[in-house]
């Protein structure tokens, strides 16, 4: 008998939203943790993507870089087809592409804002995974499955969210595409394991993401008084949620997560939805 050595995630990974944020610490983790290739797909700018795979190379990891859209299906097939040009096969697969969508209440809640969330954040994992599983149903399992384990084909890791269980005012769309997130996710891992392939999600808790920032740094103005005062109140909320949390979080706490979701060695963990969150979801106080 011998002792586990090697790098631990040594296949291909392939990330939606993976040039900046959550998605690019994950696949910043995926090479710390030695990834052959790492695929970021997105639809950032090139600056954002010449730094996203910047940082993914430091660690003498591959790094192709795709710009497509997760709302088209098209262009997400393309996706994954040129990944799997460039490197042969897609072993772990992190979902991560999102936006916040309107703040509204329900009752002042526009159709095409509901609908724009629901396309990124629900249709867009849809999508994702759909292909990717069909790349991961031909696949052979990847190597150095241990004796007496099953085999591997792919894992996916979709991005739910806190709002996947809980909700709060003005986050309508975003909670019903997180609650949706979650659905697809589990429907995947029961059509998945016939193939060997796992489906699970990861739910972060409250990470200061360029998302987010606009709300929570106050560049909204308030609504009433017209005098350019910034809106403190996000700061507050903010304040408020991480203190609920226990702490600030850093982004490569997720990123490490979603290599950990991804290993052979959680062969069992299917349909799962983690939440990282520090225990967020459940403290019933704010402290």
């Amino acid at each position: 008998m011998s002792k586990r050595s090697g790098p631990l995630a040594p296949g291909v990974a392939f990330i939606t939203g993976g040039a900046r944020g959550l998605g690019n610490a994950i696949a910043v983790s995926f090479a710390k943790e030695g990834a052959r290739g790492v695929v970021l797909v997105d639809v950032q700018d090139e600056k954002t993507f010449k730094e996203g795979k910047q940082k993914v190379e430091s660690y003498g990891t591959e790094c192709l870089t795709i710009r497509a859209d997760v709302t088209k299906e098209a262009e997400i097939e393309y996706a994954v087809q040129q990944a799997v040009q460039k490197f042969g096969r897609i072993d772990y697969a992190a979902n991560f592409a999102g936006i916040l969508g309107p703040s509204d209440p329900i009752s002042e809640t526009s159709l095409a804002d509901w609908q724009k969330c629901q396309d990124v954040n629900s249709t867009g994992i849809l999508l994702a995974v759909k292909h990717e599983m069909r790349q991961m149903i031909k696949q052979s399992s990847i190597d150095g499955i241990e004796d007496g384990r099953v085999g591997q084909q792919g894992s996916i890791v979709n991005c739910a969210s806190v709002n996947s269980l809980l909700s709060l005012p003005g986050s309508v769309a975003y909670t019903a595409s997180k609650h949706a997130c979650h659905g697809i996710t589990k429907a995947a891992a029961l059509e998945g394991r016939a193939h060997n392939i796992r489906v699970n999600a990861v739910s972060p808790g409250f990470l200061l993401t360029k998302l987010v920032q606009p709300v929570v740094e106050g560049t909204f103005e308030l609504e009433e008084g017209g005098d350019g005062k910034k809106n403190d109140a996000g700061k507050a909320m903010w304040a408020e949620f991480e203190a609920r949390q226990g702490r600030s979080a850093r982004f490569e706490e997720i990123g490490d997560v979603v290599v950990l979701m991804s290993l052979p060695r959680m062969s069992l963990v299917n349909g799962q939805n983690l939440f990282a969150d520090g225990g967020f979801t459940i403290n019933e106080g704010n402290n």
